[in-house]
């Protein structure tokens, strides 16, 4: 019993150790991709910034494409994009559900936009970084997926959408082109950025029925 005491009381001391070497080595390589660029960033240059061995970084990402594609993943790091990621698994309305997506969308695009960037060009740099690419894009339709899912099982998505149908509006409506288009390139606010887009997402996804309001929830929320 003594023994399992022991490994409890451990446990949360080296997850949070984990997570703080994973953050390290994401706020190293988030430096040298900006300053040096991805091509001339190497693991070790990484390791050494981050004060860890090339190990642990493979050990954690897998190799430079893996860090890449964790420093504009919401899951990977616990930043503000993160903790809206955890607010909508915990939010059972529908509604607030689609205004934290939006949220999500803004916070994740700003705090990584010069990553966005890269990958954005991937093919004209580097062909592991077009792989990146198309690695979070995989992992965002399957999150959007099972976000449609939950609200078909909620009886509240759109009756005349399937469900691919309803995943690909997501997908296209928080991409980060059109977060570049609107805000980069014509100068929206990124609040006015998300406003729109949870409005956006609520009139083309949800049932009418429990919509009523909606748009104060959003100004107000």
């Amino acid at each position: 019993m003594a023994e399992i005491a022991r490994r409890s009381y451990h446990s949360p001391t080296r997850q949070r150790q984990a997570e703080q070497t994973r953050a390290r080595i994401l706020g190293a390589a988030t430096d040298l991709f900006r300053t040096a660029g991805y091509a001339s960033t190497t693991v070790d240059a990484i390791a050494s910034a981050a004060q860890v061995s090339a190990k642990t970084v493979e050990a954690a990402f897998g190799s430079k494409r893996g860090v890449l594609a964790a420093l504009v993943d919401p899951l990977a790091s616990a930043g503000p994009p993160r903790e809206v990621v955890d607010r909508i698994r915990a939010t059972a309305d529908p509604e607030r559900r689609l205004e934290l997506v939006a949220e999500l969308s803004r916070r994740a695009y700003e705090r990584s936009a010069p990553e966005f960037e890269l990958m954005r060009g991937a093919e004209a740099v580097a062909p592991e970084i077009a792989a990146a690419a198309a690695q979070i894009e995989t992992r965002r339709r399957d999150n959007q997926a099972r976000l449609i899912g939950y609200l078909r099982q909620q009886q509240r998505l759109r009756e005349d959408l399937t469900q691919d149908e309803a995943t690909d509006i997501v997908w296209a409506l928080t991409s980060y082109d059109l977060y570049r288009s609107l805000v980069t390139q014509r100068g929206w606010p990124a609040s006015r950025y998300q406003i729109w887009l949870a409005r956006t997402l609520i009139a083309s996804l949800l049932a009418e029925a429990g919509r009523q309001g909606q748009d104060e929830h959003i100004e107000h929320g």
